[in-house]
């Protein structure tokens, strides 16, 4: 029997494991047109703030200047998974937090991080360095 959980043991850790890796990157400006959703309503979660300066840029068409094109969050579908992800990760510096919040506009780094194609979660960090 100890042989039998060694053995299984032993093909665990054989097992190559699949890393987390970066599946898409891209640098948003985050705008006054972001801060609201397509109702006019103010935004406070930073989630629901990225996914709407994604649906401005996939569905409306509603470019800032700085903003990146990602290969992710095209399709409704994805887009929607936004907010969760985001809470999944380590979230944005406090600070960032902070200046969405107030109204305030900022230009951000996204991370996605995942593997085999999928997102996990998302990073968020200062675009200018």
């Amino acid at each position: 029997m100890k042989r039998i959980i060694l053995a299984g043991a032993l093909a665990l850790l054989a097992a190559p494991a699949t890393a987390q890796e970066v599946i898409a990157a891209y640098y948003a400006y985050l705008s006054p047109q972001d801060l609201r959703n397509s109702r006019g309503a103010r935004l406070a979660d930073i989630g629901a703030i990225l996914q709407q300066d994604r649906a401005n840029f996939h569905r409306f068409g509603l470019r800032d200047e700085l903003d990146e094109h990602d290969p992710l969050f095209a399709s409704s579908g994805t887009r929607a998974r936004i907010p969760e992800l985001y809470a999944r990760g380590p979230g944005a510096p406090g600070y960032i937090v902070d200046l969405l919040r107030r109204g305030e506009t900022r230009f951000v780094h996204v991370r996605v991080i995942g593997h085999g194609g999928r997102p996990d979660y998302i990073e968020v960090y200062e675009g200018a360095g």
